[in-house]
């Protein structure tokens, strides 16, 4: 197919001036592509990326519905960002018949786990592109995806699958603030039993009102609730203490995040293994972002390289409630020494991110 069938074709699905959209397309630069309404976290800190290794026309295809949500400043970058909204269809139709071929790099942050997707049997054939797919579970990478692309994760386990471990985190400049006299907890994603165990949350929660220890205050962001976690906290005396704010904007949620403490990602060995072996969890990019210090349980933090320096780290969900207590009674020169230590971990992960970006492009 021509590059003048090309564009006849893409101007079929076109739903707005097709002339500005030629105009705007960066003729060997590169292509960020999300066609779903969800890891929005993650496009930001590829844009970061991608402009610090010197690439200076970066454009954004993404799910309409997702770009309502504002996962995007472009005020954060130095460079104009182009930024193209369709649904899930059109995307697919823009990628299938060719759209890519105007570009030197395509990242695609989100493909389709069924094998059968018609984006990732498009990208089997060969193309003049570069394609890096980001896989956020292990598990949905086969043979044929090793061979046609160049794969990233958020997270390098121990696994054979050569793989490339790029954690994308950036949401802007956020300086330091000193421990707030009200402790702030925060926690991100859906609510359900198979991402996070509540009920330790919960049951803490009571024991932190029973032993009078009130000057705290969880925020809980997401959408999906599990209908018995909904049930369990349905007490009017945790209105006080838990605030659900249910799916909001990206920039309402960065807000909520920069003004809190401690981040609790809820993690549980017995429930949670495939976060140890096959796929991550966003809340780690939101911690590296905010430098805001986590509670994590020890076997999650010896796997995320988290420490006693930049964390507090739980054996059980006994201790959990320990830990809450601990941090709510933290003096502030602890808290701007565990923001300190985290703040070199995070630079220590950008480092090896753009090393191996680098890598990629360098092919």
């Amino acid at each position: 197919m021509n590059n003048y069938l090309y564009i006849f074709k893409i101007y079929q699905f076109c739903s707005y001036n097709f002339f500005n959209f030629l105009r705007e397309i960066n003729k060997n630069e590169i292509l960020i592509i999300e066609k779903y309404d969800f890891h929005g976290e993650c496009i930001p800190g590829f844009i970061k990326y991608f402009q610090d290794l010197g690439y200076k026309n970066i454009d954004i295809l993404i799910n309409i519905k997702l770009n309502k949500l504002k996962p995007l400043n472009i005020s954060f970058f130095n460079n104009k960002i182009n930024i193209f909204e369709y649904s899930s269809q059109k995307i697919d139709n823009f990628i299938t018949l060719g759209m890519c071929n105007f570009y030197k790099i395509c990242l695609f942050i989100t493909l389709e786990f069924k094998k059968s997707d018609k984006i990732r049997l498009y990208l089997y054939n060969k193309h003049k592109f570069k394609k890096l797919i980001v896989f956020h579970e292990l598990f949905n990478i086969n043979k044929k995806d090793i061979l046609n692309y160049n794969i990233i994760v958020l997270k390098k386990f121990q696994t054979n699958i050569p793989v490339y471990e790029v954690n994308p985190h950036f949401f802007g400049e956020y300086k330091f603030h000193n421990k707030s006299k009200i402790t702030n907890f925060i926690i991100v994603g859906n609510i359900q039993s198979y991402r996070k165990n509540f009920l330790i949350l919960f049951d803490s929660i009571e024991k932190l009102i029973n032993n009078k220890i009130l000057n705290f205050h969880i925020t809980i962001v997401g959408g999906k609730i599990e209908n018995k976690i909904k049930i369990l906290f349905n007490k009017a005396y945790l209105s006080k203490y838990v605030t659900f704010t249910g799916r909001i904007s990206y920039d309402i949620m960065y807000k909520y995040i920069s003004k809190s403490d401690f981040f609790l990602p809820l993690l549980d060995p017995d429930q949670h293994r495939l976060y140890l072996s096959e796929k991550t969890s966003g809340s780690f990019q939101l911690v590296y972002g905010f430098n805001i210090p986590i509670i994590i349980q020890k076997i999650f933090a010896e796997k995320y390289e988290f420490n006693n320096s930049n964390s507090i780290i739980y054996d059980n969900n006994h201790d959990f409630f320990n830990k809450l207590n601990y941090s709510i009674n933290m003096k502030n020169d602890e808290y701007i020494y565990l923001k300190k230590n985290l703040k070199k971990m995070k630079n220590n992960i950008e480092k090896k991110s753009i090393n191996n970006l680098k890598l990629i492009l360098n092919k």
